[in-house]
């Protein structure tokens, strides 16, 4: 396609498709079978002579291409910045904006919110060589340089802790401080690909309305793609833990570590707060990994270690 963005997924050479166009059976069946996408006249469309923009239907997010894909992100409030970062088959959005997170660290921050890649807005290759935690690192300070950002606190939730493990450990000078929720030293031997949960009767975290569950599985199904979401749980969880526990009296910051009692990974997250120098760690009663995010005392207890950790550096 001319003028389009180089494609690094396993169907580059196929002239105008778009194959998160078609039917999920269809796209899981010929997923590794590129004949059938580049020949099939069923599979195609009429070749583009210019990029798709959806921007004027989906609101514009800012992008840059500093780790070697397009990596859209977005950026809320005022004040000392914030690097947010999302969960496995979530995105910026579904983490961060619809579980009211956003809202109530904009007033006292800025907010850098990135799709990694392979979820969200971002771009999504469909070769598990593409992902791995260190290029998610990548993704996260190509971000933080884009808008001149040296070092701030990161949050990461699931998946986005592994990501801020990473950034502790391998770039520390651009890490001030750092909360990991959802995930701990090693995998618990419940985890699934993917989370799914009832939650508890007892659970502080609001419970969503119809319409709200609605908006937001909408939302999220518009964003996923099952093939990249694919490729991505391939190439970020091959090494089959989290992080070298090995590593973790390496870390000199501040952390908090933060789990529901019900989620499979409280034990793990326990483990690794004591693994680290220093560390605190919360356990939320009655929540699951996906309640979790959105109980009250998980934000107090988050404002709390960011007001205590700004206080410190002041002195």
């Amino acid at each position: 396609m001319a003028g389009a963005e180089a494609r690094t997924d396993d169907h580059a050479n196929a002239p105008g498709m778009v194959p998160w166009l078609l039917p999920l059976d269809w796209r899981l069946r010929y997923r590794k079978c590129d004949s059938c996408f580049k020949h099939h006249a069923m599979f195609r469309l009429p070749a583009l002579t210019e990029p798709l923009d959806f921007s004027r239907y989906i609101g514009y997010m800012p992008q840059t291409r500093r780790s070697g894909l397009r990596i859209n992100y977005k950026i809320m409030g005022s004040g000392s910045p914030l690097v947010l970062i999302h969960g496995y088959t979530a995105s910026g959005e579904s983490n961060w904006v619809t579980s009211g997170w956003a809202d109530y660290l904009a007033g006292r921050h800025t907010l850098l919110i990135p799709d990694l890649r392979g979820h969200g807005r971002s771009q999504k290759p469909y070769s598990s060589e593409a992902y791995s935690v260190a290029a998610m690192a990548a993704d996260v300070l190509a971000v933080m340089d884009k808008e001149g950002i040296d070092r701030a606190p990161v949050f990461g939730y699931s998946m986005g802790g592994m990501v801020t493990l990473e950034l502790l450990l391998e770039h520390p000078d651009r890490v001030s401080s750092a909360i990991i929720g959802g995930m701990g030293s090693y995998f618990p031997r419940r985890r699934g690909r993917f989370s799914i949960e009832r939650q508890d009767k007892k659970s502080s975290a609001p419970r969503r309305s119809i319409g709200q569950q609605i908006r937001f599985l909408t939302t999220y199904v518009a964003r996923f793609d099952p093939i990249a979401i694919d490729a991505a749980y391939r190439g970020v969880f091959k090494n089959g833990r989290p992080v070298d526990p090995a590593r973790l009296a390496e870390i000199r910051k501040p952390v908090l570590v933060v789990a529901g009692e019900l989620d499979p990974f409280c034990a793990p997250a326990k483990a690794l707060s004591a693994a680290i120098p220093g560390a605190k760690f919360v356990s939320l009663p009655h929540e699951g990994h996906l309640s979790a995010i959105r109980n009250p005392q998980f934000r107090s207890e988050v404002a709390g270690f960011l007001q205590e950790v700004s206080v410190a550096k002041a002195v």
